[in-house]
């Protein structure tokens, strides 16, 4: 049966778009406000999972963020949690099915593993948004000794500004499955704001 990746990456989209906002009705929790990155955390209410929002700006044009974070070949330049990302089919021009594993946050555990649909949209405001969502894919079957874990939304936000800056928004719902103890799941919920760290870090070196 051929799974309609549009539909469900399209409902994703929009469900980070309503979440994404700092009102009341999302109940999003300041977590920490330092050195330009505000990071705020709620439970999502369709499963109770954890939730990251991190937010900064930068001085580089939305093009050049996307250049970097719509790229996941790329993630492994600027996350070093990452083993291994690559895309496995490329759906059409702004969708892909991709795959990233992630290195265990402790000894002695197994790595994580995604395998997510991926689309990135570009909106007539000149905001760009790049959203994933765990699936289940016939050809990249769960690896041996790998925990395959569900990344529920994930997604960037890149918000051009008038002062020649851009806001990015990144997002994040993510399982790691197994039987994994709660610090260590704090400790994956940690990685998205260090990952946007990362990446901004990368860009403003790498992209002039």
């Amino acid at each position: 049966m051929q799974v309609n990746y549009e539909a469900l990456i399209d409902e994703t989209k929009n469900k980070m778009l309503k979440w994404q906002e700092i009102n009341e009705q999302n109940m999003w929790e300041l977590y920490s406000n330092k050195d330009g990155y505000i990071v705020y955390t709620k439970k999502n209410p369709e499963n109770g999972i954890a939730m990251n929002r991190t937010q900064t700006e930068i001085a580089r044009t939305p093009d050049q963020i996307l250049d970097l974070v719509g790229d996941v070949n790329k993630r492994p330049l600027y996350d070093e949690k990452i083993e291994t990302a690559h895309v496995i089919e490329q759906i059409d021009a702004n969708t892909r099915i991709i795959y990233v594993r992630i290195k265990p946050p402790i000894p002695f555990m197994s790595s994580r593993d995604l395998v997510m649909v991926q689309k990135v949209y570009k909106q007539n405001d000149g905001i760009i948004i790049v959203c994933s969502k765990s699936i289940i894919h016939q050809k990249t079957p769960p690896i041996h000794k790998v925990e395959r874990a569900e990344m529920h939304l994930s997604g960037w936000i890149i918000i051009p500004q008038p002062n020649q800056m851009t806001k990015i928004i990144a997002i994040q719902c993510f399982d790691p499955r197994g039987d994994v103890p709660q610090s260590v799941t704090n400790q994956y919920a940690k990685l998205q704001s260090d990952m946007m760290k990362a990446a901004v870090k990368y860009i403003a070196l790498n992209y002039k």
